[in-house]
């Protein structure tokens, strides 16, 4: 990304509402002037992350991350309303996306406008409203099945987010106990001392649209997960290590303190594999790491170790009787035998060469001299 580009930001709004994730359609409303000559923001519509790029001459629209199948598609409906002095003019078109085109744009006149008028500031909105979307996505809206009245709101650097308890109770005991224990004390706003993105982030991957871990957010989730004592954020964390093992099992250290703070038993067995098999167990005894790993992680990792010793002698055996029967077996009998010296056959019985040398002929003194053998 350029230095002079701004980075895409979540679009601003007074309280933020998780539940609106799940919801097909949204109004942004955004005004061009001298100083914001273009807004870059993301939202979501129906559990997808998507991010648009408004300027006076151009309209962007990006399917934001995801890993979908390639056969996923979607359809967005948008309608651009311009206020522009008493009048609102209005302009509609749709946008397809594909598991191969993520990305739709739009070219606007809104420049002409301001130039025409003579506007130094003009009003924008943006609705955006996602009418089809397959295989991909919430199908459903999820917390319609939870009871009305379960939302209370989180504040985090003084600014709000609404979340639901009863979802957030069944992830966490430390929820549990703060919206329906003795912690919350049945206050309407809960203070909470993280940081604002990381907490948003914290809270939709934990939602049902499963915002997917990333690189980035992978320690400062664990580090939540170990706070709130949440455990399926600790499987979801295991989950994209273990998908990106070829990445994590060559920070060895790293992931065996995962494994003794959080008891990652699938992220154990590809570290350990990655071990018994760049390691001898003198090596493995002489890192630094050794002593800080419990006794049942070190019985685990030598115990898998020998394992693997004992498999690669049985398969070194078995290679190596394949090629001592390769080499000593019997020539057919209707083709020409090959030399048993070039078969490396120490036996000299069947070394001996099968046929005869052919006779010599010495020419000595102009005369003939017939040798039949030497």
């Amino acid at each position: 990304m350029p230095p002079n580009r701004p980075s895409a930001e979540e679009y601003p709004v007074d309280i933020v509402d998780l539940q609106d994730d799940f919801q097909p359609m949204k109004t942004l409303e955004m005004v061009l002037d001298e100083e914001n000559h273009m807004h870059r923001y993301w939202i979501y519509l129906k559990c997808m992350k998507w991010q648009i790029e408004l300027r006076a001459n151009s309209l962007e629209c990006f399917a934001a991350y995801f890993k979908a199948p390639a056969t996923w598609s979607a359809e967005i409906e948008f309608e651009l309303r311009t206020h522009i002095t008493n009048s609102v003019r209005s302009e509609k078109f749709v946008a397809r996306f594909t598991g191969n085109n993520h990305i739709y744009f739009r070219a606007l006149k809104l420049q002409e406008h301001i130039s025409r008028e003579n506007i130094k500031a003009l009003k924008v909105e943006l609705v955006m409203n996602l009418v089809r979307v397959h295989n991909f996505g919430m199908v459903y809206e999820y917390f319609d099945m939870m009871p009305d009245g379960e939302s209370t709101l989180l504040k985090v650097e003084d600014r709000l987010i609404r979340v639901n308890k009863r979802y957030l109770s069944m992830m966490s005991p430390f929820f549990k106990a703060l919206f329906y224990g003795e912690l919350g004390q049945d206050l309407e706003i809960h203070e909470l001392k993280e940081k604002f993105r990381e907490m948003i982030c914290f809270i939709r991957c934990l939602y049902p649209h499963r915002q997917p871990v990333t690189k980035k957010s992978l320690d400062f989730l664990l580090q939540m997960a170990d706070r709130y004592q949440c455990q399926p954020m600790v499987d979801a964390c295991e989950m994209f290590m273990c998908a990106h093992y070829h990445e994590y099992q060559k920070k060895t250290e790293k992931c065996f303190s995962y494994v003794e703070k959080f008891k990652m038993q699938r992220l154990l067995r590809i570290i350990v594999e990655y071990v018994a098999v760049t390691q001898t167990t003198q090596q493995f005894r002489a890192q630094t790491y050794w002593r800080d790993l419990s006794e049942k992680t070190q019985l685990a990792v030598l115990e898998f170790m020998a394992k693997n010793a004992t498999r690669r002698g049985k398969e070194l055996e078995r290679r190596r009787g394949v090629n001592a029967h390769r080499a000593n077996i019997d020539p057919v009998d209707d083709q020409g035998p090959p030399n048993g010296r070039l078969i490396g056959i120490a036996d000299p019985v069947r070394n001996a060469d099968p046929r005869p040398p052919p006779p010599r002929y010495i020419r000595q003194w102009g005369a003939v001299r017939h040798v039949v053998y030497e």
